[in-house]
């Protein structure tokens, strides 16, 4: 990602803008000017980074792809609008149900004819209503609300991703929280003790299902003192790379890799081959789990040795490793596997962070917002592109093994 020195007065002026240029773009991390100690402002600096991700989350089940798939995917159904048309309910009930079991992640929707409700179906507690149309012939003959997220899904967003709890509102009454904090103590910009902890508060509004505005509370521990003395710009670095340590943590253990675990150990043949060392069939049975989904890459192991695997020949990260028992607990082989590519894992952190990501292996960078400096501190300053940056950063591991860190570049503000 270099840039090219075109223009210059003479040779030497050529000489020495293109040595500058790759120095300062491609290799070379300048250090930034010295900045004072957060201080006072490093709660309100680490509160604002948090609130930031949950909007973001937010943002996401009202524009994200999700909803553009769901949202034609309902207005281009042929047989809901012809049953709208023709005021055929019982069609439309039918319908609707399809609609929502069709794993497009869609929790309610309701359908209108002008402004009288026709049907609506789905979950109780659910927010960010997104409206479409129903055409037959190119006429409109109703409308809809659809979402693809309820109360309870973004609550477990905002504390498996931003590593915070919530308590959400209506009309100033709590309709879900994961605190025992009442909406009446809290107060956005404010602190608040909860048992021993003390959070930091913020908050968002959301649309409710089918109208009006949920307000959210955002509840985050409060960093450690120590982290008053860094400037704040790295406050809000160290907040981020948090948020972005959070979601590879999620890669280890969250719902893709239960999933994962409960379709390796469900695979009888599979045990079954292992256990007569039959390893042909075993690395058959091994593509083919690979093939339905759940995994980047599987490897499975007997007696020691690797027998099978399939997968993604990308760059992988965040392996997970298990022994496979059989229903007595008796160990039958081990299964090392991953849900997660290099490159997946960059956009969802850039996504949630809004600050450029970067992957590297020892010098090798596996995924990222753009190439970044040649090398860059675990923490610190570094300039690169013409822009300062504040750097933050966590180690993981590569798949199948190996090391890995995650550098979270955030721009300085300040």
């Amino acid at each position: 990602m270099s840039r090219r020195v075109r223009h210059a007065t003479s040779v030497l002026a050529v000489a020495a803008i293109a040595v500058i240029a790759v120095l300062f773009v491609r290799g070379f991390p300048a250090a930034a000017g010295p900045q004072e100690p957060c201080g006072a402002a490093t709660a309100a600096t680490y509160r604002t980074a948090v609130a930031g991700v949950a909007q973001h989350i937010a943002n996401g089940e009202r524009g994200g792809t999700a909803v553009r798939r769901a949202l034609h995917t309902i207005e281009s159904d042929r047989v809901l609008a012809a049953a709208v048309a023709a005021g055929e309910h019982a069609a439309v009930h039918a319908e609707m149900l399809v609609l929502l079991y069709n794993h497009e992640h869609i929790v309610r929707i309701r359908v209108l004819r002008g402004a009288r409700v026709i049907d609506d179906v789905g979950g109780p507690l659910v927010l960010a209503p997104v409206r479409g149309v129903l055409r037959q012939g190119g006429k409109v003959v109703g409308s809809f609300l659809m979402s693809i997220q309820d109360d309870m899904g973004y609550r477990l967003l905002l504390s498996r991703l931003a590593g915070a709890h919530s308590v959400i509102t209506y009309r100033r009454r709590a309709v879900m929280r994961d605190i025992a904090v009442r909406p009446q103590r809290l107060t956005a910009g404010g602190t608040v003790a909860a048992g021993s902890a003390h959070y930091l508060v913020s908050s968002l509004s959301i649309g409710r299902f089918p109208a009006g505005t949920l307000r959210v509370f955002v509840l985050v521990r409060e960093p450690p003192a120590s982290l008053a003395r860094a400037s704040c710009d790295q406050v809000r670095a160290v907040a981020l790379a948090a948020i972005a340590r959070n979601a590879y943590d999620e890669a280890l253990s969250g719902q893709q890799i239960v999933k994962a675990l409960g379709a390796i150990t469900g695979a009888a043949s599979l045990r079954t081959a292992l256990g007569a060392g039959d390893y042909a069939t075993a690395a058959s049975l091994v593509r083919g789990l690979v093939a339905a989904g759940g995994f980047a890459a599987l490897r499975v192991f007997s007696r020691g040795h690797l027998v099978a695997e399939a997968g993604s020949s990308r760059a992988l990260i965040a392996p997970v490793s298990r022994s496979l028992r059989d229903g007595a607990g008796n160990v039958f082989g081990r299964a090392t596997f991953t849900a997660q590519s290099a490159h997946g894992y960059a956009d969802l952190a850039h996504f949630l962070t809004g600050a450029p990501v970067l992957l590297r292996s020892g010098r090798r960078q596996l995924a990222g917002s753009f190439a970044g400096p040649r090398s860059l501190p675990s923490s610190g300053a570094v300039s690169y592109g013409g822009v300062e940056y504040r750097v933050a950063s966590f180690a993981g591991e590569r798949f199948p093994g190996g090391p890995l860190r995650v550098y979270l570049l955030s721009p300085q503000r300040s």
